[in-house]
This record gives C-alpha cells, structure tokens and sequence, in this order.
C-alpha cells in the first residue's frame, strides 16, 4: 500500500471523525426502528452510536489476529470477523444504545487514534496477506480496511446524516399548511427548453413565506402567544412579520442598518417589531437568541430548522408536480434552506434531474462548503461585498448542509455583472421585477456558468425573490 493510499485512508477516517463530531453535540433525532438482523438493517441513532464506539477497535484486533498469525506461519488465508447476527456484536449495540453521544465519540476517536497510528505502521507486504471471513470470503487486509473501517465509518455518518433528513412527507405536510396563504407560482416558459419560477410572485416578494408560515403553523397555540423572535436582512422578516401577522402573534425582527428600505417598510407595514443591530448575520442571530432567553419569545430560525426547509421544499414540490420531466433546476444559495428543501423534493420526485446552486463568487462559501465536504464559513466584510444582500451569510446552516451534502450536484458562481444582466433581461424579456439574489439562478444560466448540454431540455430556474429598491434597479436598467 503506497504512502498517499494510507494518508488517504487516514484523512477519511479523520473526516468521519469530524461528522461525528457535529452529530454528538446535536440531540438525538427519532428513531426509525429496532436493528433489524436480515439483509437491510434500519437502526436508531442510539444504536448508530453505539456500535460506532465498539466496531474500530473490533476490527484492529481482527487485522492484528491475521497478521500475528500469518507472522505466525498460519498457512492459507486466517479466519476472521464476524455475522450481523453475532450475540457480541448485538450485545454490544443493546448495551450503549442509550449512552450519552458524546461519551461515545470520546470512545471512538481514541479508537481512530489507535488504528490510525496501527495503519500507518504497517509494512507494506501485510496489507496484501489474505484473510477469511465467514459471509465474504477471502478478503486482503487492504480489503478488510476499506469495506469494514473506512466505509463503514462513512456508512454510519450517512446514517446518522438520514436520520436528520427532511422527508418528502414533512414537505406535503407543509405545502398543505401554507396552502391559500402562499402562492402556488407559475411555470413561465423562457424559451424552448427553459422555465421560470417565479417566487418573486409570492405575497411578500419572495419565496420565504413558505417557510415562515410552515414554521409559525407548526407551533403550539402557547408558543405563538409568547410572540417569535428572528433575524434577517430582508425578505425572511418580511415573511415572519405577514406570517405572524396573520396568525395573531407579535413579531420581533433584528435587522441590519445596511438593510434595504424597501424590505424594512415591508416589515413595518405588518406591524412587527424592528431591532437595528449586529453588523453580520451571526452578531444579530446572537442578539435575538438573547431575546430569546430574556422575553421568552420563540426563536424562527431563518435556514437552520426542518420546519423552514419543508415549507420551502413546497416549491420543488410544486416544480416536479408541474413539470413532472424536470431534467435541472437552478436555485439561489444563501443559508441553505430554500436549496435544501427544493433538492430534497426533486430528488424524491425527479431523481434523475440535476440540482445545481448557484451564488455570487464574492460570497461563495457554499460552494467551498461542498468542495471540502464541511461547513466553511466566510468572514461578513467579505459576504457584504455582493449587491445580492439575500445571498449574504457567512456560512451554511448545518441541517441544509447535510440536504445539500445529499442531494446537490453542484454549485457555481456568478459576478456581479452576470446578476445586474440577468436582472435586466428578466425585466425586459419576462416583465419580471427581480432582485439580484433572485436573479442569480439566472445569471449562471445566461452566463453559461450552469451549462445546459443537450438533454437538459426540461430546465427550471428559480427566481426566488423581487424586492429590490427601486433606485437601484433603474440604475441596473440603465446599465
């Protein structure tokens, strides 16, 4: 095995290790059911972790047994591992199911400590020297590491990652609840292979009132009387503010000074409460966890939060529903939550169909996120650089992280020209008033940043929001 093989092998333990890493700290999420023993087994979380905290060190014992008795002079290939129904194997699962996460994660990284430095030691013939397992046959030691450790850690991380996922379910319970409150927007044809969705259409301008009305719907009667609390630059306050206002609840919304007046007014108008404060998104998701802790109020996450990824899933739903030959869709990326939910519902509907994000390359950290496989987060002064200001944090939410990790195909980037075209084009050609974070779908399309090969003939953009100060679009128009 050369030396890139095994650094190799060691990095995809490490970076199994750092997926765990994100789950422990995270309350465990429902169970699906007991451990099945037959061919397909659907486990618990609690189960997940613990088979995790027994199953690497399991498996150096097993990889030391076949080399000590190959050293040995053991002649053919050495007896090893074990069946999905070994009473240690289940034992061990029963013990630790209900024991803290983040006690088990202590167990394996000390286990990934120990096997990684045992890999990294081993002399090059020992990963060739053969071994028999019960179900599987002969298998290397090189083997035995790849499908029973290396995959297997990312098999359990994928688990542990399913268990969070929004379903398809959650999503036609959303679009159920927001049925006759938000919009169910047209398909507008572009050209000949080319749609729009045009959420720019919705009551308040833009596809957030999806899910801010899923979420305050979702609420007990109880929480809605303490009044809801949340952050935002524009068009997720505007829609927590009409969706408060609709349901009887009192709205606080923290906002930036930079915001644009026109989704301030949109915000007033609805009566909500308006704090100014905080520089960047993660300053004024502080300071309304704050009031969180204070007035009691509810905290609607603006990304971060199954219920808003549902509500937003609703227009994929309605996108595969209407179109059900969708072959790409085209989404703006900011937090996460519109992307997550729409590639959540394509890819149960229209599997085949590519999912491609697109953000401005001044405020690309999603794009990274996925290239690196975690959440990379950017610094405010440089995500304020964009004109797109609903495209603006710092980083992912992890929940739509996970979607986007699953379902996305990729994601690319656009200029600030492409989007101020793109938002002329729209104007001009489908008379349609579009903000430059709702137009950035668009502009990778014209650009050609998103390509559409042959084949592609069934492409939906999504323009996800309009309101644009109206200054700064007639200069945009202007050129």
């Amino acid at each position: 095995m050369t030396d890139g093989t095994v650094a190799n092998a060691l990095e995809r333990m490490r970076s199994a290790e750092r997926r765990l890493a994100e789950h422990a700290v995270r309350p465990l999420p429902s169970a699906l059911s007991d451990p099945d023993p037959g061919e397909e087994e659907r486990w618990e979380a609690g189960q997940v972790w613990a088979h995790l905290a027994e199953f690497p060190a399991y498996w150096l014992d097993q990889v030391r047994r076949i080399l000590t008795a190959h050293d040995g002079g053991a002649a053919g290939p050495i007896p090893f591992g074990r069946m999905k129904t070994d009473a240690g194997r289940v034992g061990a699962i029963e013990r630790e199911r209900r024991t803290d996460p983040g006690e088990l994660l202590r167990r394996v990284t000390a286990q990934i400590d120990e096997l990684s430095s045992a890999l990294a030691a081993l002399p090059a013939d020992a990963w060739d020297v053969m071994g028999l397992h019960p179900a599987r046959g002969e298998m290397s030691v090189r083997t035995i590491v790849e499908r029973f450790v290396l995959s297997h850690l990312e098999e359990h991380a994928d688990q542990l990652d399913g268990l969070e996922l929004v379903t398809i379910d959650e999503i036609r319970a959303g679009a159920a609840r927001i049925r006759g409150v938000a919009l169910h927007t047209p398909l507008l044809r572009w050209d000949d292979r080319t749609w729009l969705k045009p959420e720019s259409l919705q009551p308040v301008g833009a596809f957030k009132m999806r899910g801010a009305y899923n979420a305050l719907a979702s609420l007990t009667d109880e929480e809605r009387a303490r009044g809801v609390v949340t952050y935002s630059s524009g068009n997720h306050a505007q829609a927590v503010a009409r969706a408060a206002r609709l349901m009887g609840a009192h709205a606080t919304i923290v906002m930036p000074e930079d915001a644009p007046p026109v989704k301030v007014e949109g915000v007033r108008r609805d009566g909500a409460e308006i704090v100014v404060k905080g520089r960047t998104g993660e300053e004024r998701h502080a300071i309304a966890l704050e009031l969180v802790d204070r007035d009691g109020l509810v905290m609607i996450e603006p990304y971060d939060d199954r219920r808003i990824i549902a509500g937003q899933g609703t227009c994929g739903l309605e996108i595969a529903e209407d179109l059900p030959g969708v072959t790409s869709v085209l989404i703006p990326v900011s937090g996460g939550g519109l992307s997550a939910g729409i590639a959540t519902a394509i890819k149960a509907l229209a599997p085949d169909a590519r999912v491609i994000g697109v953000e401005p390359e001044l405020a690309a950290d999603a794009q990274e996120s996925l290239a690196k496989g975690e959440i990379v987060r950017w610094d405010g002064s440089l995500t304020t650089r964009t004109m797109a200001d609903g495209l603006r944090v710092e980083h992912l939410g992890w929940l739509p992280f996970l979607h986007l990790r699953r379902f996305m195909d990729e994601i690319v980037t656009v200029t600030e020209d492409e989007m101020a075209e793109a938002m002329r084009q729209l104007a001009t050609r489908a008379r349609l008033v579009v903000e430059a974070s709702g137009a950035a779908g668009m502009a990778a399309h014209l650009s050609g940043a998103a390509s559409q090969p042959e084949g592609d003939d069934n492409r939906v953009i999504v323009i996800s929001g309009g309101n644009v100060d109206p200054a700064a679009f007639a200069e945009i128009l202007r050129g």
